[in-house]
């Protein structure tokens, strides 16, 4: 439904009102269109989060019988990896833990060591470490790609400005934290041969095929 006012006007982008009548039937009906898809994606959102919930629950709940099984004390901290998989190997759930990364004012001194040996190479540095070292000290929302900066430590660079950075790279890095992440995956059609593909979630990700349903419902 749209935002409306006691007088039954619609709210417009700019928050003020407009009487209906003003209003094409065709941005009417997208309105509606809208309203009605969001109303389902937020209902969906709150499915997921509490199946996401419940089946953290369930996993650590099963490592937590296996501890009692053997005379273990009880997890007091429900973020370790686990891996669970069905009797015939066709379905598993994966619980992985990652650690979040920040890098403190010594990043920024790395900073200027590579931009020291850059300007002493005197045949030109690699056009892609270039390209890499720009991308790796790109700022986002205040922050730097840790994957990206780590990834400068993958170069075989041997002369001692580089090799000096990447020590205060390692200096700098500081654990701010863990995150969890919770797979599902499973071998198309039962197979007990091939790989475990990952059940998509992200509803961007998902296929629609020729066995989705889709319901035509009057607007």
């Amino acid at each position: 439904m749209p935002k409306t006012n006691e007088k039954g006007m619609w709210r417009n982008k700019e928050g003020d009102y407009v009487h209906p009548e003003m209003i094409t039937p065709d941005k009417q009906l997208e309105d509606e269109t809208v309203e009605k898809l969001i109303v389902g994606a937020l209902e969906l959102q709150q499915q997921i989060a509490n199946f996401k919930a419940r089946a953290f629950e369930e996993c650590y709940g099963f490592v937590d019988l296996l501890r009692q099984r053997y005379d273990m004390e009880r997890i007091t901290s429900k973020s370790g990896t686990v891996t669970l998989k069905s009797f015939d190997g066709t379905k598993a759930v994966e619980i992985q833990v990652a650690k979040l990364i920040s890098f403190d004012q010594k990043l920024s001194l790395a900073k200027e060591k590579i931009d020291e040996y850059l300007t002493l190479k005197t045949d030109g540095a690699d056009a892609e470490i270039q390209t890499l070292i720009t991308r790796a000290f790109d700022v986002k929302n205040g922050k730097v790609d840790a994957k990206q900066i780590l990834s400068l430590k993958a170069y075989p660079i041997t002369h001692e400005l580089w090799k000096e950075a990447m020590s205060m790279i390692d200096d700098a890095i500081e654990i701010v934290g863990t995150k969890s992440y919770i797979r599902f995956k499973h071998r198309k059609n039962d197979e007990v041969d091939g790989s475990l593909e990952n059940i998509v979630l992200d509803i961007a990700g998902l296929e629609i095929d020729s066995k989705s349903e889709v319901k035509n419902e009057s607007i």
